[in-house]
């Protein structure tokens, strides 16, 4: 279990659901938003200057989606305490099985309760 303030990056082309989900999380004591990405490419920058304990990574970004993310952060040797929340709003099993192959920690359906989001954080 984590102790002291989770850091949290979001990646998500949706930039009101980016609002969303950040005005939600900057209201926690114990998560803060340290940056927010709009696609693959962007994310990847922030993931390494940020360095962030979990990151909330929707699959289907512009310029580089989720899975190339993923393939990207193994490639570089991730960091195997950061946690990797996967945000999509298709449910296909070879997806799935891909995500998890590729070392994703939970994998959420959108739309999603933000509580059970931030509860499956707890475990970071």
């Amino acid at each position: 279990m984590y102790e002291g303030v989770i850091k949290v990056l979001l990646v998500d082309d949706n930039r009101d659901f980016c609002e969303l989900v950040k005005d939600y999380l900057q209201g926690r004591d114990d998560m803060d938003v340290v940056g927010v990405a709009y696609n693959g490419l962007e994310g990847m920058d922030l993931i390494e200057e940020k360095n962030p304990d979990v990151v909330i990574l929707d699959i289907i970004m512009p310029h580089l989606d989720g899975i190339g993310v993923l393939e990207e952060l193994n490639k570089r040797g991730r960091d195997p305490d950061m946690k990797i929340i996967m945000l999509t709003a298709f449910g296909h099993q070879e997806v799935t099985q891909k995500i998890v192959d590729l070392g994703a920690d939970y994998y959420i359906l959108k739309p999603f309760d933000m509580e059970k989001m931030v509860d499956s954080k707890k475990g970071v």
